[in-house]
Formats: C-alpha cells, structure tokens, sequence
C-alpha cells in the first residue's frame, strides 16, 4: 500500500487567510516587475535610453469598483514565462533576487481578491497573452485549466505585464492607503535612488526621502559604512546619527538585493543596539540611531517582512553589528543629553561670548602683542617658572593634592603673587608628580563668574597639566596638537562620571 500527499486546488482558497500586510502584498507584483527588469537589464537599459524612458510600475486602486491594476514595462513574459510564473511552488532559476519561491504572485493576488488576470507581451515577441483565474471556481471544480486567450499580430518592440484583481476579500480606505504608499517608497528606496524605477500610485510618482543625518563641525556627516562576515555570510551596511531625534526615523532597515525586507517605518532595532524591550525604548539611542544593513544570504519569510534567522544567526549578527556601531550608539546617547542640558549656555549667551571674543581680537592692544611683543627666550621663561615654583610651591602648603594611581597631582590656589605674574605655571618634568600653580591676583581671574566659571578655568589649567606630563612621559617631542587632544578626553570627565553615576542608579 501507498500513501501520497496530495495537495488539491482548493489550497488556493486558503491564501487569502496568509498574514499579509496590504503593503507587502501589493510589493510582490513589484518585485516580479523590477527582477524582470534586473534580469534583462542591459537588452531594457538600451531601450529605455532611445525612448528616454525608465522602469515604470504603475498601480491604480479603485476600491469602489473592486480593482487592482500593477502594471509594468518590463520585459514582458513569454508563453513559457507564463506557465512557470503560474507554477505554484516552482522556484525561479534565479533565487538570488527578488523573487524566491514561486508563490509570491499566485498568493498576494488571491490574498487580495478571488478573480485575477495577467495581460503580457515579451520584447521581441508578436503574440499578448492572457489568462484569467476565477479562484472560487478553481478550488471547487477542482480544475486547473485556466481561461487562455492569445492575440497575435503584436509589434515587437512592445513589452508589458498588466495584472488586475477583482472581487477584493478586503477593502483599504483611509490610513491604510497612506501606509501602502509610504511602505512602497520605504521598500524600494534603493532603486527610487539610483533612479531605474518609477514607481506611480494613480499616476503620481512615489517618493523616498532619505532622512537628514546629523553634520560634525567640519561638515562632514555623522555617517560611516562597515562589513563583517557571519557563518561564511558577508554582510553590510552603514550606521548614522539623525539630525533631528525621531524614534519614528531611527533604527536599521534590513535590505535584500536592493529591496527593503523590514524597515521604515517598521524598523528593525536588535536589542544589542537599542535595548531588550520589544521595539526599543523612548531613549537617545531609539531616537537617534539609524542606519541599513544587507544581509543579500539569508532566508527570508514567504511574505518577505522579516528575515528567517536559522540556528545562532540572528545573536551573531547582532553581536557584529554591536562592534562596528559601538562609538555611533554611544555618540548618539550622549548628543542631545549634551545639547538639551540647561546647565550649557544659552545661544543668547554664547552670541554675547562671540561679540566680545571678536571685538578683543580686532582691537589695536591685541595687535601690539602679536606684532611687538617679543616672544621670550627660553631661559627667561624658565627662570621665571623656577622662580615661582621655589617662591609657591616648595614654601606653601598645595590647596590639595590628590593621587591619581602613581600620579601625585599638587593644585596651589595663590594670590600672593604678581598681576605680571603668568596665569599658570606647570610643572611636569617629574616622573610621579605634577604641580600646578594658578594665579588669582592675574587679571583673568578677575573675569570669572560664580563656581561654575571657577570649576571650568581650573579644569582647563589642571588637566593642560596633567595633559603635558602625560606626552612627556609617552612621547620625545612634546607637541601642542597631541596635548591638545589628550586634554580633550580629560574634559569629557565630568560627563562620563555623571552617566555611569546615572546608570548605577537605576
């Protein structure tokens, strides 16, 4: 005795109960319009270019008249195209693309209503066919012949597919319209930029904007590209800051041979990245970090919204994408933490700073010292901080000192000095020991405002310090550029402290 798995015709009934988002479904008629086009592009690419024409997808939605029309001038389907693209199951030639297991056409388009037709004629062929499928009348007639029409006498330089789908199992009216057309443009994103397709909704070209990313003082922007391999699976992308926190903008879009299999504005945000809540929570980083990954070798999902992880895939490609968009997710919970804290000053105040700052630079005092004063010989400048490191710090007691590890660090607060004595007087030569002498009676310290401008200035002058002894102990050549960066990292202290104090609180 045998047994048989048999599948009948009236399967096809079943599709229309298949978790299909309206957006996606409608996308598979475009990703059998843009593979056909991929396929023979440079036979179409020719074409296109004497008719100055592009790949155009044209979709018309009369929901009161119970009508879907995707069509398309792509290659166009041959009579054998035909048969295979009505093959329920049959897996193109070509897997690597946009059309993966034969099912997509058969089951968006019974998914949507129960009478559909393909209307199409192949470049370089004469004959248009047609065949039209009555999906109630299929499944209980449990007939697979199919109504067929051909009309020959055709020009060979026409190519098209036209499909149309009535008596719809569902209506979409309202929000739901506006989704479609945001989730198509969202999709094909790649090639609405690289300008091969046009994709229409009645008639109106559907558009992808790429959303502003934040740009660093130089002008450059906070965008940077990386690649990592997982299981032999080569994998790419790019990771960015917004410029405008948006938890709606941010997260990464998975993309798959150019076509967009989960993104906006249903983004995906791996909890390495964004945090173990579904979705993400309402932080900088779910605000701010963006970005898109191709992931070209993986298994996706019959209806193609969502990658089908496989074994410890999904834990490993995050944990890579953690590493290469490690210092992007950390930029991007800090900036506008940093750029909101009231305790900054105002634009009001730094525009004050600004004029002031511009009205000593263009004054004649400041000419003299730049033109006339001479610069002082080097052992002038030591025998002056000679003098006051004998007179300061080897006479009075530090206003504190502080060990930082091996590093003894010694601050005098004076105001027993001169006015024309320096400001700061450093000394760094030592192996474990930094000195640092600040002078109060110096007019600068005079402009001080209160115990934040107070805070401020001696940082600058401590951590200038600690900065030099630090290349003096790492470097032969003491240079302002390397200590200039190296004091950078010191001023990101106060900061860090107060984040990791955060953290520990909650």
């Amino acid at each position: 005795m045998e047994i048989a798995l048999i599948i009948g015709s009236d399967i096809i009934t079943s599709y229309k109960r298949l978790a299909y988002k309206p957006w996606y479904a409608i996308a598979e008629f475009v990703d059998n319009s843009t593979q056909s086009y991929i396929n023979n592009r440079d036979i179409l690419n020719k074409i296109f270019a004497q008719k100055k024409e592009t790949l155009s997808v044209a979709i018309v939605y009369e929901p009161d008249h119970d009508l879907l029309r995707i069509s398309d001038n792509a290659m166009g389907m041959s009579y054998e195209d035909l048969k295979n693209a009505l093959h329920i199951a049959r897996r193109p030639d070509n897997t690597h693309g946009r059309s993966k297991y034969g099912m997509g056409l058969k089951t968006a388009a019974c998914w949507i209503g129960n009478a559909w037709s393909i209307r199409t004629k192949k470049l370089g062929e004469t004959v248009e066919h047609t065949v039209s499928i009555d999906v109630e009348k299929v499944a209980l007639q449990n007939e697979n012949k199919l109504f067929y029409s051909v009309v020959s006498g055709k020009s060979q330089d026409e190519h098209y597919t036209i499909i149309e789908i009535t008596n719809h199992n569902q209506k979409f009216q309202g929000r739901t319209i506006g989704k479609i057309k945001e989730y198509l443009s969202s999709i094909y994103r790649q090639d609405l930029r690289d300008k091969i397709l046009k994709l229409l909704w009645h008639g109106t070209p559907l558009v992808w904007k790429d959303r502003e990313l934040l740009k660093a003082i130089d002008g450059s922007t906070y965008k940077k590209e990386f690649e990592f391999d997982v299981n032999y699976k080569h994998i790419n992308g790019w990771v960015g800051i917004l410029e405008s926190g948006s938890r709606a903008n941010a997260g990464f879009s998975i993309i798959q041979y150019g076509r967009v299999i989960k993104g906006w504005p249903d983004s995906w945000r791996p909890s390495t990245l964004y945090g173990d809540q579904p979705q993400g929570s309402n932080d900088l980083i779910n605000q701010r970090l963006v970005g898109e990954i191709n992931l070209n070798n993986f298994e996706v999902s019959h209806t193609k919204d969502d990658i089908l992880w496989q074994g410890d895939q999904e834990e490993k490609v995050e944990q890579e994408l953690l590493k290469a968009c490690q210092d992007y997710r950390d930029f991007a919970k800090d900036y506008r933490k940093r750029k909101d804290d009231s305790r900054g000053p105002s634009e009001a105040d730094t525009k004050v700073a600004l004029d002031e700052l511009k009205k000593e630079l263009l004054s004649p005092e400041i000419l003299d010292q730049i033109s006339l004063e001479p610069v002082p010989p080097q052992n002038i400048v030591d025998e002056v901080i000679n003098r006051i490191l004998q007179s300061v710090a080897e006479k009075v007691t530090e206003t504190f000192r502080v060990d930082i590890g091996d590093l003894i660090v010694k601050l005098y607060i004076n105001s027993d000095m001169s006015p024309n004595d320096p400001y700061i007087t450093v000394e760094a030569t030592k192996a474990s020991e930094v000195i640092v002498i600040v002078n109060t009676v110096h007019p600068h310290w005079l402009q001080l405002k209160g115990s934040d401008g107070v805070l401020n200035y001696l940082r600058h002058c401590t951590y200038d310090a600690i900065a030099e002894w630090k290349v003096r102990r790492k470097t032969a050549k003491i240079h302002p550029d390397t200590i200039k960066l190296i004091k950078d990292q010191f001023l990101r202290l106060p900061l860090e402290i107060e984040d990791n104090e955060e953290n520990e609180n909650t």
